[in-house]
């Protein structure tokens, strides 16, 4: 892991581009990030592609055939066969198999934890992209070798602009607004909604920071789930004294009973909203699901080892945030389950949520210090959200 963090250019903090370019405006960052922070070669990368569990494409643009999509995953005739130029290859949630790329996140700690989506890794031939595209999500795009040049249009474009019947979602047509060349160490911020095209100046490779950016339809569609799984079997029944004149009316009695039965269920204003929010953003791709311990440690095989100085780490793909209600103290959202816990773990929590590596000297004085806190390791390492780290 590098300790040292993303370096901005001049005049800008963590808490300027908070301010003034997060989700707001591009920002070009040169030789942000040092070169040894990129460790994935080509090989590397193909090798991983070629794994069945590992979500990965082959996009080429073909000057007779137009745009190509192929999924992994891919084998050795299948790179053998590729053209000189004008290719692909993208390698999702890289972070989630390889320890060195997933400690890139450090370098990001001021941004919203919890959205972080994948490191995404992609290898170009000469001229090779994805062609020009808009994100719905923030993302940084790091270069790690060779160059790649990065267009930008400020244009507002709809689905009318993009190419007919193609898979992915590539603009027919694309104003320049921006032209900038990339070299290793350089990273682009990219707000949602920007669009770009990329390109490859000779053969390159550039990893990209993604961001979970979940729509409208999306959040609705689980939140009315939820609460739908949350209704009982109360029934919806006549009221008394209905005329028989009127039993074809929907009457104001009626639509009052309704309402009542509709009003006992969780609403976006409640608590349950909170907690419902917090396990959805923080649920793992179906892939990621993480598998409890097969034996169960107590309290002793934790204290033992961490006595003994070794570290635990979060699950790689683990995914936690957390909240304060006003009412009952602070809520842990981790894998998509809440624990719900006492004010006293603020630090806990604070600690869990925000670091990856957890030194064995920090998890025994706040063991120490915080009641409860041996608890709270325990079930997590127990649950696998928490793993103890390699022997040597």
């Amino acid at each position: 892991m590098f300790a040292r963090p993303l370096r901005f250019p001049s005049g800008i903090d963590a808490d300027v581009f908070l301010r003034d370019y997060w989700q707001k405006r591009p920002l070009l960052m040169r030789q942000a990030l040092p070169r040894a922070a990129f460790t994935v070669d080509a090989d590397r990368l193909a090798g991983l592609a070629c794994e069945p569990d590992i979500e990965s494409r082959l996009i080429i643009e073909d000057r007779t055939r137009g745009w190509q999509l192929r999924h992994g995953p891919f084998d050795v005739g299948d790179f053998a066969a590729l053209p000189e130029s004008h290719w692909t290859l993208l390698v999702q949630d890289v972070d989630k198999y390889l320890d060195d790329v997933a400690a890139l996140v450090d370098h990001f700690d001021f941004v919203p934890g919890w959205r972080i989506d994948d490191i995404m890794i992609s290898y170009a031939s000469h001229g090779g992209g994805v062609g020009p595209h808009i994100d719905a999500y923030d993302v940084f795009l790091m270069q790690a070798a060779g160059r790649r040049r990065w267009r930008l249009s400020h244009r507002a474009y709809t689905d009318a602009d993009l190419l007919p019947g193609l898979e992915q979602r590539i603009l027919s047509s694309f104003s320049v607004d921006d032209d900038w060349l990339l070299g290793p160490g350089d990273v682009l911020y990219l707000p949602p909604g920007i669009a770009h095209w990329g390109t490859a100046d000779g053969d390159c490779m550039t990893y990209s920071l993604g961001f979970r950016a979940p729509d409208q339809r999306e959040l609705a569609g689980d939140w009315f789930q939820h609460v739908v799984a949350a209704a009982g079997d109360a029934r919806l029944a006549d009221p008394d004294g209905i005329p028989a004149a009127r039993r074809s009316e929907l009457t104001p009695e009626v639509l009052a009973q309704a309402r009542e039965l509709l009003r006992q269920l969780p609403t976006p204003d409640s608590d349950a909203f909170g907690d419902w929010l917090g396990c959805y953003v923080t649920q793992a791709k179906p892939q990621f699901e993480i598998v409890p311990r097969d034996t169960a440690w107590t309290a002793h095989d934790l204290d033992a080892w961490l006595d003994a100085e070794r570290p635990l780490r979060r699950h790689p793909a683990a995914r936690l945030a957390w909240a304060r209600h006003a009412s009952d103290g602070l809520r842990l959202y981790c894998h998509g389950d809440v624990h719900r816990l006492p004010d006293t773990l603020g630090d806990a929590v604070g600690l869990l949520c925000d670091s990856r590596q957890l030194p064995a000297a920090a998890l025994r004085a706040l063991i120490h210090n915080t009641p409860g806190a041996r608890t709270l390791l325990l079930d997590l390492v127990n649950d696998g959200v928490l793993e103890a780290e390699p022997q040597d």
